[in-house]
């Protein structure tokens, strides 16, 4: 093993896919704290198990046994009660990896499935060309893909939940998608 595998503190599990332990994990960005199991551990993340998985937000600490020490991770994605998670590097604080510049706004949304037969209304807390964050109740309600409807914009935009958690989503936006064409492919499936 190199020095670095070892870095991230949960080395006595990795590449052992059928080894788990009990772990507590502590949200750094909501300050919650989450009982999970960790397994699947390899050189650059693990997977959590835990039924209140979705109070996790983004950057995590993770420990493992009596250790004093947590391991910074960031969460990549939810899936049920299961979240994949990637270790920090060199122990430094998890940073926005993005692509562009999300700039912090306060707009309010209404998210809805594409049939508009579900619908809950929110706040995009941050934005940029390609996504959003938006922080609303009732998400896990949802489809993978929905429809953003913002009051100053003349029409909906299709987006995709990237993460998502009972309270806040990260979307990306689908800019290219139309709602147009899932009424077309419904009248096509009609014929």
């Amino acid at each position: 093993m190199s020095a670095d595998t070892k870095k991230h503190g949960l080395a006595h599990l990795q590449d052992q896919p059928g080894r788990e332990e009990e772990a507590l994990v502590v949200d750094l960005d909501n300050l919650a704290i989450v009982n999970a199991v960790v397994s699947n551990v390899s050189e650059w993340g693990c997977r959590l198990t835990s039924v209140d998985i979705t109070q996790l937000y983004k950057n995590i600490g993770i420990r493992v046994g009596d250790t004093g020490k947590l391991v910074k991770a960031l969460v990549t994605s939810i899936r049920g009660n299961d979240a994949a998670v990637v270790f920090a590097k060199n122990d430094k604080m998890v940073t926005d990896k993005r692509r562009e510049k999300r700039n912090n706004v306060s707009i309010p949304v209404k998210i809805a499935d594409l049939e508009g037969i579900t619908e809950i209304s929110g706040v995009i807390v941050d934005a940029g060309k390609n996504g959003c964050r938006i922080s609303a109740k009732g998400l896990s309600a949802l489809p993978e893909e929905v429809v953003l409807s913002i009051g100053k914009m003349e029409r909906p935009v299709v987006g995709e939940f990237a993460w998502r958690t009972a309270s806040s989503a990260g979307l990306r936006l689908l800019w290219d998608r139309t709602l147009e064409e899932y009424s077309g492919d419904e009248a096509t499936q009609d014929a």
